[in-house]
């Protein structure tokens, strides 16, 4: 979620309680420095060529997400539905471009649902319809999107989605629905997203889906909100799919699914004395691709500690 709101849904407070709470049953090791093997493997860095002109497409929605419908009607005049769910305070808008055949998705994450980190939402569930585990606030919120988008999605289209914070998290389980459902689904991008599984990716649809290249999760080294839930929890969450860290400047990382979701085990404890939640912005992440979009990125290797 925007940053305007952020402290309203999870304060400094919150995020402390994790500190306490979790540390007393964080794994041996966890918080430390990483496996020799794995600084070997961070530092060989195979070339992965961006596109930022096409995350900015992505950032730009997200970005307005969190503005007016009337704004979002402006800004983007394909828009055919802007609709808030109220029940879960969350807001989606739906592109339909006939030329290109596309519809594009774009999820905001809610603003007011404190309880979505308490013990009766953080638990997991197992999807049905899916057949792995989901967090079952964010597994609530997505089916309800689903239910209500679908009526007017056309199968004949490609589908882009697309979304920010919890919207993320909404993105990427929604994508996996209307996968499941026989839609298709072209492109997946998602910001400062947390984790939603336990299940990784030898579970999610993308492991028999061809468009795999076409997912994208995009982060900033010090958002604290894709580090959450954290790693020593009885159930290890964790993420799923490559990941693309925007450091400073012209500067990027790219990792696999494997490197990023081995990363993902102790990361919220070994950045814990950087991360702010500031730096979940939606208008910084914008910023930084924008950045890149007009001066040219380089890729580097991951910087960690």
């Amino acid at each position: 979620m925007e940053i305007r709101n952020l402290s309203s849904y999870l304060s400094l407070r919150l995020l402390a309680r994790f500190v306490v709470v979790f540390s007393l049953v964080l794994m041996p090791g966890c918080a430390g420095i990483l496996p020799m093997d794995m600084q070997r493997s961070l530092t060989q860095v195979a070339p992965k060529k961006i596109d930022f002109r096409e995350l900015e497409y992505f950032a730009l929605r997200s970005r307005a997400s969190y503005t007016s419908p009337e704004n979002i009607k402006r800004k983007f005049p394909d828009t055919t539905l802007v609709k808030t769910i109220s029940d879960i305070d969350v807001l989606y808008f739906l592109e339909t471009d006939p030329r290109n055949r596309t519809q594009t998705i774009t999820i905001r994450g809610t603003a007011n649902k404190p309880n979505i980190w308490e013990d009766a939402e953080i638990l997991l569930v197992k999807d049905s319809f899916l057949g792995f585990w989901l967090h079952r606030g964010f597994q609530n919120d997505s089916l309800k999107v689903f239910n209500d988008v679908k009526p007017h999605l056309n199968n004949d289209y490609e589908i882009r989605v697309t979304g920010h914070s919890l919207g993320g998290a909404i993105a990427l389980i929604l994508t996996n629905y209307l996968y499941k459902d026989g839609y298709m689904v072209e492109r997946l991008v998602t910001f400062g997203q947390p984790k939603v599984t336990k299940d990784k990716s030898d579970s999610l649809y993308w492991r028999a889906n061809p468009s795999l290249r076409k997912i994208t999760r995009v982060v900033r080294p010090n958002d604290p909100i894709p580090m959450i839930p954290p790693a020593g929890l009885a159930i290890r969450y964790g993420h799923v799919g490559p990941e693309l860290i925007l450091e400073k400047g012209q500067d990027y990382v790219f990792l696999d699914a494997h490197d990023a979701d081995r990363l993902s085990v102790g990361e919220f404890w070994r950045n814990l004395g950087r991360v702010h939640l500031k730096d979940h912005s939606m208008e910084l992440y914008l910023k930084n691709i924008q950045g890149k979009v007009r001066k040219g990125a380089h890729q580097v290797p991951y910087k960690g500690s």
